[in-house]
C-alpha cells in the first residue's frame, strides 16, 4: 500500500511536470499607445496638436496617444510656424525634432538730419525697424572742409533701443546723442559723415548686426 501511494506522488508529479512544459509562456501584455516627444531649436515653442493647444512647451513629451497620424504645429513668437506630421506606434517613442526660423526681417535704420537756425551746426537722427540691443554707435565726421576728420564712439552695454514708442510712433534717436553733452557737431558742407552701428537683434535669433551709413551734406 506504501509502496503503492509512493508511485501515484510520483506519476503525478510527472504529469504536472509534463503540462507545465507543453504550456506555452504568456508573453508580458503590450502598450497598445504610444509617446510623441516634440523637441525644438530654439526651445520653448507651444506645442498643438490636431488643433488644440497642448499646454506643454518644446522639448516635452505627449504620452497615451493611440496609434495613428498626427498633425500639429510649434508656435514662438518672432519665429515662423512649425508644422509637422508625426506618426505614432504602439509601444513606441517618436521623436520629432526641427529648428525654427526667425521671421524677423534684418537690422534696417533710416537717417536724417536737421541743421541749426544759423545752419552752422547739424545733429543726425535715426530710426530703426525693429527693437535692438545697442552695443556702440562710432561716428567718422569731417571738422573743416580741408578734409580733417575726427572719430567719436559712444558705447551702450546692450541697452535696448525700442523702434516705436507705446502708441506705435516710431522713435527718433540722435547724434551727438543729448546726454553726451554735445547738441550738434559742425555743419561742414559738401562732406560725408559717416555711422557704424553694432549690436544685436533683442527677439528671435538675436542675431548680430555690424550696419554703416553715410549722409553728406
Amino acid at each position: 500500500m506504501k509502496a503503492f501511494a509512493i508511485l501515484f506522488f510520483v506519476l503525478v508529479c510527472f504529469i504536472f511536470l509534463r503540462c507545465s512544459e507543453d504550456s506555452p509562456e504568456i508573453p508580458p501584455a503590450q502598450d497598445p499607445t504610444g509617446i510623441l516627444v516634440i523637441k525644438s531649436n530654439p526651445s520653448g515653442a507651444q506645442i498643438y496638436l490636431m488643433g488644440t493647444n497642448t499646454g506643454k512647451t518644446t522639448p516635452d513629451s505627449i504620452s497615451n496617444l493611440d496609434p495613428g497620424t498626427y498633425d500639429g504645429f510649434l508656435y514662438l513668437q518672432y519665429y515662423d510656424t512649425a508644422y509637422f506630421t508625426a506618426t505614432v506606434f504602439a509601444n513606441v517613442t517618436t521623436i520629432i525634432d526641427t529648428s525654427l526660423e526667425d521671421t524677423l526681417p534684418i537690422v534696417e535704420y533710416i537717417f536724417d538730419y536737421q541743421t541749426d537756425v544759423s545752419g552752422d551746426s547739424v545733429r543726425f537722427y535715426f530710426t530703426i525697424n525693429q527693437d535692438v540691443t545697442m552695443d556702440s554707435i562710432i561716428v567718422l565726421r569731417p571738422t573743416n572742409l580741408t578734409g580733417t576728420y575726427v572719430t567719436n564712439k559712444y558705447s551702450y552695454s546692450e541697452e535696448l533701443f525700442e523702434h516705436k514708442d507705446q502708441v506705435g510712433n516710431l522713435i527718433k534717436y540722435y547724434l551727438p546723442p543729448p546726454q553726451s553733452g554735445l547738441q550738434y557737431y559742425p555743419a561742414i558742407q559738401n562732406r560725408n559723415y559717416y555711422f557704424n552701428l553694432f549690436g544685436h537683434k533683442a527677439y528671435g535669433t538675436k542675431a548680430e548686426f555690424r550696419s554703416y551709413y553715410q549722409v553728406g551734406l
